[in-house]
């Protein structure tokens, strides 16, 4: 049977249909096995970013510990130090207090040293253990009040572990100590709206100005000093880095008539997260 035209043409369409797909083929996989292959650097390059999140949060919550670390021996060792001038003067049953409230104190801050938020009650208890002693060393120099806002769950709240307690050491001893009476401390906690808050600490002492020109005592350092409240806002900061959300801390003078001062007010603003309470 002799091959016309038509069927070569025939012959010719359908190889190259053929060769047309098996070049689809060999793309198809080619794109296929781009694709898992990109597909698999998106996930490690996913994985590698979660790693490094992971690792800078873990760093981030390290630093904040130690922050928090350094506060604790100074005021631990103004208590102690309460309890040696009790005894050295023989009052013996002051000293036996002092040494209970501390012990209570103590105990409380150890359990919470691994901690860089903790329900607003704990924050409290351990506020008012730590007012109650220093009321004791100074015998009963000063008055306080402790507010939390009706709108405020005390137990469901997680704030930053002993962030306050610094300013409220401040208030005390540059602050009300330099005047001869009439001495007045206040922390308010309060709602300012969904998921923001305050801590107000004011005090009727002398101001930060006045303050600088007394000589400290050997309990506290103008070093000493400084270093708290530098490490105060360092938190500040950390904590903004890690949650990505407000924390402010603004320390101002208090007006009073004739361009005079009235105390010392810490405002601190923060907004709280779910991950806090980890």
């Amino acid at each position: 049977m002799p091959v016309t035209i038509h069927t070569v043409m025939l012959i010719l369409a359908a190889a190259g249909t053929a060769i047309l797909f098996l070049l689809c083929l060999h793309y198809r996989s080619r794109y296929l096995l781009f694709k898992g292959s990109s597909e698999a650097m998106i996930r490690n390059s996913h994985q590698q970013e979660a790693s490094l999140l992971l690792l800078h949060k873990q760093l981030t919550e390290l630093k904040l510990v130690n922050l928090k670390s350094q506060v604790n021996p100074h005021f631990q060792f103004n208590c102690l130090n309460g309890i040696y001038t009790a005894l050295m003067t023989g009052e013996t049953a002051l000293a036996q207090e002092y040494i209970s409230r501390f012990a209570g104190l103590l105990r409380k801050v150890l359990m919470l040293a691994d901690k860089n938020f903790i329900p607003l009650q704990e924050e409290t208890d351990l506020l008012e253990l730590y007012l109650k002693l220093e009321q004791l060393r100074t015998n009963n120099g000063f008055e306080y009040t402790l507010y939390t806002d009706p709108q405020i769950s005390p137990s469901a709240l997680y704030v930053p572990c002993m962030l306050v307690q610094p300013f409220v050491e401040n208030a005390i001893w540059h602050g009300l100590m330099h005047k001869s009476t009439n001495r007045l401390l206040q922390v308010q906690w309060m709602q300012l709206a969904p998921n923001l808050y305050a801590c107000e600490v004011t005090d009727n002492g002398i101001g930060r100005v006045q303050a600088l020109q007394y000589h400290h005592d050997g309990l506290k350092s103008n070093n000493h000093h400084s270093r708290g409240m530098e490490i105060c806002m360092e938190r500040a900061t950390l904590y903004r880095t890690m949650y990505h959300k407000q924390f402010n801390i603004e320390i101002s003078d208090l007006p009073g008539a004739e361009n005079t001062v009235e105390g010392t007010r810490v405002y601190i603003t923060f907004e709280s997260d779910p991950a806090m309470s980890r």
